[in-house]
């Protein structure tokens, strides 16, 4: 077993996580469209990716990346780029009658085209007409042949692209009829356990949606929650990772590890076993309790951990109004002063504090993973997130 850090894993390399890919098989094969809820870095991707690379019998799966888009048409390009870059459906796609734009992109397609390419492509010929497209394909859709594979499309990081277009001049109407459209084909019964859907991204669409007023678009969609690694799991992982790759790690160097981490999240495991290999030179016996210790407070938790961890303050601004932003700041700010969190009391008594705002805030910054709150406290739930927090963020070492 290889150690991935930053890329998605999938095959031999996504460990611990067959329970996660055997429910939403289940799913699916009960004909329920997915929305996968789970914090960023926990391997979301790696079990779409899993899907895609070892469906089951007489199931299709095509994963599509949006985390580039703006627009609905970003959407539909990508669908259409997708099917064309599936040899099955390819010369399938052709017969659609589409704009002749469209179709005189897909007709001149080579079986070596580049998916971006074809997705840039495609987006320039709907020339804004996006819904005429995705009447076309649902038409098209609705005549796969009974009995034949049933078809999953993955939409990774949707959530993104409606944030991206909720900022425009026009973007709840845009939004409204992206999210709408993409509600009509789930519940068509000429589609239905044929064409499935799977929704997932690195920020909360519900959040997003509540916000915007339109979380009934996705309330057809089954939950399917993903969470960090237990403490057995992450001990299976480093034990394995340190015997494949010839760095084998005492008992008491893996618990200091995960006692640092204190959540342990997949992505910061790997984080931590990289660095802890990378300062020992691939030594086992220069592995001591005090180079673990640095690895964790100088590599991951200091400024050089910023380019791993930065993305947890970019998100905030992404699904975030400016009042919930400082909120956020707050209440973050406040609870990474100890590892074991701050009374919430103490937290929602701040001069001015507006109530209703703290608790809509503080229950986003629960779905997203940031914190956890049992018994009356906030707290971290990543000690490593808090270090790097505490240390990295201005408005925290200033609450």
């Amino acid at each position: 077993m290889r150690n991935i850090t930053g890329q998605a894993v999938v095959g031999d390399d996504l460990f611990g996580r067959d329970y996660e890919v055997g429910q939403l098989w289940e799913k699916l094969e009960r004909g329920e469209h997915i929305l996968m809820l789970a914090p960023r870095r926990v391997g979301k991707t790696s079990l779409m990716l899993e899907l895609q690379r070892a469906p089951r019998p007489d199931w299709d799966v095509i994963y599509l990346d949006l985390e580039s888009g703006d627009s609905p048409a970003d959407c539909f390009a990508a669908i259409l780029a997708g099917l064309a870059d599936h040899p099955k459906y390819r010369s399938w796609l052709e017969t659609i009658p589409f704009r002749e734009s469209v179709g005189k992109v897909l007709r001149g397609l080579s079986a070596s085209a580049d998916f971006g390419v074809v997705q840039v492509e495609i987006k320039r010929a709907l020339a804004g007409d996006w819904e005429h497209a995705a009447v076309q394909l649902h038409g098209r859709l609705a005549r796969l042949p009974d009995g034949g594979a049933r078809l999953v499309l993955v939409l990774d990081e949707l959530p993104i692209l409606v944030s991206r277009v909720l900022k425009t001049d026009t973007g709840g109407a845009e939004a409204g009829a992206l999210l709408s459209r993409l509600r009509e084909m789930r519940q068509a019964p000429d589609l239905r356990n044929r064409v499935l859907t799977l929704v997932g991204g690195s920020i909360g669409l519900e959040g997003i949606l509540r916000r915007a007023g339109l979380s009934g678009m996705i309330n057809d969609l089954s939950p399917l929650r993903v969470k960090s690694w237990d403490r057995p799991t992450a001990v299976a992982f480093l034990s394995k990772l340190g015997q494949d790759n010839e760095f084998p790690l005492g008992d008491g160097h893996i618990d200091q590890m995960l006692d640092l981490l204190r959540e342990p999240v997949p992505y910061h495991v790997q984080l931590l076993f990289s660095e802890v290999h990378q300062a020992s030179r691939g030594i086992p016996g220069d592995v001591t309790p005090e180079a673990i210790e640095r690895c964790f407070r100088e590599r991951l938790a200091g400024t050089s951990g910023t380019s791993h961890l930065d993305h947890q303050a970019v998100r905030l601004e992404t699904t975030l109004t400016e009042q919930e932003r400082e909120m956020a700041q707050v209440i973050l700010g406040r609870a990474g002063r100890s590892k074991n969190g701050a009374n919430v009391t103490d937290v929602r008594s701040q001069p001015g504090q507006n109530e209703r705002l703290f608790l809509s805030v503080i229950r986003e910054l629960e779905a997203e993973g940031y914190v956890e709150c049992d018994e009356g406290v906030v707290r971290f739930r990543s000690n490593l997130l808090r270090e790097w927090w505490r240390r990295n963020q201005p408005t925290a070492r200033i609450r």
